[in-house]
């Protein structure tokens, strides 16, 4: 059935049915216009959805606080702008019942897209083993390999729909994709019955044709073709200097609001009328948008005082990534969000301006990632003309993170950390859901190594985390606000104090113990580590002026 061009609204009408399963594309663009537009479509209706998202996050909640949705299966559920934490709305629906929830990896995710588009039973991954999100897909949708050597294959997925906020595309149906590209192409082309193709404009055939050595979806997949600009909103897209399309930056004070509203279902409620049901279309949504004055203004930066700890841990965390680069001799460094992430841009600049090469990776596909100043966000819009390239998952964290060819460092962040260096970031002890794996799972199954960032806490350094998001095999260091964790034959050890100096062994002891859920174990020499330098400081509050990770 060839592509036609058609309103939003009329795709959804026509595409997606009530009992659908749907695949939110997530790349460089985000769906979410069409995520919109199917509230105002059904709302008040009980349509029974079952999305597929890498990341299921900020406005896509109005599709579960709306009771459209009855199961997930993602990476990613919650809010990951600037930085991951739970979403109240999915946390309300998993707790009544409402919705259910099976977890992923990134790239897990994506490979079962990919063996949906090759048309194979399965795909084979070297994340999952020995981790939470196995045991549930064991005998199912996961099947460990008989070599017992840590792989494994993950059953193909097939959605019925596949929605996509893309660069462009011609009446003919030929859709440019936005960079990052994500997981897009391999989703489109697993699709059941095709693609709704959102894009910042339509243009003729000749000038797609100009631009063939950037990724597209062909037409004989894509359903319909609906001219969307800033379909992305509240998210950003880069346009990559395409003609005719004009790059947007992410919205914080947008998703700020919503962040706010989803933490009250009456408040929600009221959000989602005024900005999905009550808008006309999309058009009237970004008149609305444009017009909307107050809501939180941007933050000034803070006074330049003393290091807090969790720039102290930061600064501590970025020198330890330098030291592993060099000593190890790591291609490439792929770091988790927040402080994870923070450490990784500073050591890599540090290191690329001593003369150190290394490729500095983010998981939806860009390689060589040199980041500005400015915005912390990980997947800033404003960083992505600074990538020596835009790829795809499957490029970065099928092949970068796990190929045999590249030796790389994982930096990651986690809700918990456990004595065995398992991470969990997916749920809490007391069966509230957080977030997810995102791509914490991959890196932590198949890179060489992996440092973990984390505040020192006893409610997050646990003796036994109840659900492994990701395993702590490869972890070999834990920095926290207070303390270098080294594992040292098989036991992490205490190799480094951050806090005052001259402190006695006892006194270092019972502090951390304080902070700790297993039995800490000092190193027969403790290093007393030297605050940020001036010029350490400077770097790293560059890329977050406003503290929105480096409060506290």
């Amino acid at each position: 059935m060839p592509a036609t061009v058609m309103s939003l609204a009329e795709a959804v009408e026509r595409f997606v049915k009530p009992g659908a399963s749907i695949h939110f594309a997530y790349g460089g663009g985000r769906p979410n216009a069409a995520v919109a537009e199917i509230v105002r479509r059904y709302a008040g209706t009980e349509p029974g959805f079952t999305i597929s998202a890498h990341g299921f996050v900020s406005t896509h909640h109005a599709l579960v606080a709306a009771g459209l949705v009855s199961h997930l299966s993602v990476a990613f559920a919650g809010e990951n702008y600037p930085g991951p934490r739970p979403n109240p709305v999915l946390q309300r629906a998993l707790a009544d019942g409402t919705v259910t929830i099976e977890n992923w990896s990134i790239w897990t995710l994506t490979a079962r897209l990919v063996a949906g588009a090759l048309g194979v039973e399965g795909f084979p991954v070297r994340s999952l083993a020995g981790s939470g999100i196995a045991a549930e897909h064991a005998g199912r949708a996961y099947r460990p390999a008989e070599a017992d050597d840590g792989s494994g294959t993950v059953a193909a997925l097939r959605p019925d729909i596949v929605l996509v906020q893309a660069l462009a595309a011609d009446e003919e149906g030929n859709v440019l994709l936005a960079a990052p590209y994500g997981e897009s192409r391999w989703g489109a082309m697993a699709a059941r019955n095709g693609v709704i193709a959102c894009v910042e404009a339509i243009v003729p055939a000749a000038v797609l044709r100009r631009y063939n050595a950037w990724p597209q979806l062909p037409a004989h997949v894509v359903r319909a073709v609906c001219d969307v600009p800033r379909g992305s909103h509240p998210y950003g897209l880069w346009a990559g200097g395409f003609p005719g399309v004009d790059t947007y930056v992410e919205d914080a004070a947008f998703m700020a609001e919503a962040r706010r509203a989803a933490g009250d279902p009456v408040d929600f409620d009221a959000w989602i009328r005024r900005w999905m049901i009550e808008p006309n279309d999309h058009a009237d949504y970004l008149r609305l948008v444009d017009a909307r004055t107050g809501g939180p203004a941007s933050r000034p930066a803070p006074p330049k005082t003393d290091p807090t700890p969790n720039e102290r841990m930061t600064v501590v965390a970025a020198r330890l990534i330098e030291r592993r680069v060099r000593e190890a001799g790591h291609d490439t460094v792929l770091a988790g969000i927040g402080f994870a992430h923070l450490a990784s841009w500073t050591a890599c600049d540090r290191l690329r301006r001593s003369g150190t090469r290394v490729g500095l990776l983010a998981e939806l596909g860009m390689a060589g990632l040199e980041p500005g100043e400015g915005d912390p966000y990980l997947f800033a819009s404003q960083n992505l003309p600074g990538c020596a390239q835009l790829t795809d998952v499957t490029d970065v964290l099928g092949v970068s993170v796990s190929g045999p060819a590249t030796r790389c460092l994982g930096v990651l962040g986690a809700g918990e950390v456990d004595a065995a260096g398992n991470l969990n970031s997916t749920w809490s002890d007391d069966g509230r859901f957080l977030v997810g794996s995102g791509g914490a799972n991959d890196v932590a199954s198949a890179a060489d190594e992996v440092i973990v960032v984390v505040r020192q806490d006893a409610a997050r350094l646990v003796p036994e985390v109840g659900y492994v998001t990701a395993p702590g095999d490869r972890v070999t260091l834990i920095v926290t606000t207070e303390a270098i964790f080294e594992r040292r034959d098989g036991r992490f050890v205490v190799t480094g104090w951050l806090l005052e100096p001259g402190a006695s062994r006892q006194e270092i002891h019972d502090r951390l113990q304080a902070g700790t859920g297993w039995e800490v174990e000092l190193a027969d020499t403790v290093e007393e580590i030297p605050p940020p330098t001036d010029d350490e400081l400077h770097a790293l509050r560059a890329f977050d002026p406003q503290s929105l990770f480096l409060q506290g």
